[in-house]
């Protein structure tokens, strides 16, 4: 019979049913006849009903976890198990910063999935937690041929990649120059011949001016999360000075960075424009 059901209604049954065996032919009933949410439902009450509160919550928590992998078209993905109060906890921080991503969204119109934001929030979360000192963001090595970052994407043979994860295009190594120290592999053919550090970190003396210039993103008014980005790229010979670094927001710095827009105009005047402006 379970051949019936999906996969996901299968799961279901099969947790309740081994704390609670009587009930497994009620559950069968239900999953044929019940939306998912109210069997998921009914399945946690039966598991509540037949356990210690106390010795499940111990179970779950002696099997929390975090893991996360690349999958096969590149993308990275986690799997999180948790005990409720944790969970809780983990969606409350991330709460603000959903807020925060879902108004910016509707102020510029764009139109994704509430998920998609939520992984944005996620990920402003951990950048906002670790940017909290005066020093780079992160201390993410990523090998790189340093032919690749000058030319702006990799060939074969060549590598850009963040190890454990995966490859990642050049542009967001370029980006992320700015607040990260980049290993650069230097090769002559198959051979590393040298290593040398690419980013170029931010003294703090330059970041407070940076942050007293620009208080918002210097494009829009967003004030969060701020991604210091050089104007004229370090890989064009842009300087880490005070006249060639900008803040943006974290979309219009990936539009920059990613999709080749660029910043004209100067402080209090800026505009992002696109790659192919009309009449371009």
């Amino acid at each position: 019979m379970s051949g019936q059901l999906s996969e996901t209604r299968v799961k279901e049954v099969a947790v309740a049913a081994e704390a609670s065996p009587d009930s497994e032919q009620e559950l069968l009933q239900a999953a044929r006849t019940e939306t998912v949410p109210a069997l998921k439902e009914r399945c946690r009450n039966v598991v509540a009903a037949a356990t210690d509160e106390t010795e499940r919550y111990e179970r779950i928590r002696k099997h929390r976890l975090f893991r996360h992998w690349t999958d096969g078209t590149g993308a990275f993905r986690a799997e999180v198990s948790m005990t409720p109060d944790a969970g809780a906890t983990l969606v409350a921080g991330m709460e603000p910063y959903l807020d925060r991503i879902l108004k910016q969204a509707r102020k510029a119109g764009r139109t994704e999935t509430r998920e998609a934001y939520a992984a944005d929030a996620l990920v402003a979360m951990a950048r906002d937690r670790a940017g909290s000192s005066r020093g780079p963001k992160a201390m993410v090595h990523v090998p790189v041929n340093h032919a690749a970052l000058i030319r702006g994407h990799v060939e074969p043979g060549e590598v850009c990649e963040i190890p454990g994860v995966g490859p990642i295009p050049v542009a967001t190594a370029r980006a992320m120059m700015s607040d990260c120290i980049l290993k650069v592999l230097v090769t002559d053919g198959i051979d590393v011949t040298a290593v040398a550090h690419a980013g170029r970190t931010i003294s703090a003396h330059l970041r407070t001016a940076l942050e007293e210039m620009y208080p918002t993103c210097a494009v829009c008014d967003d004030r969060h999360g701020l991604e210091i980005d050089h104007i004229i790229p370090l890989v064009e010979e842009g300087l880490t000075t005070k006249d060639n670094l900008a803040r943006l927001c974290s979309w219009h710095h990936m539009l920059k960075t990613i999709h080749g827009y660029r910043l004209v105009g100067g402080l209090g005047n800026w505009t992002l424009v696109g790659p192919d402006p009309p009449g371009g």
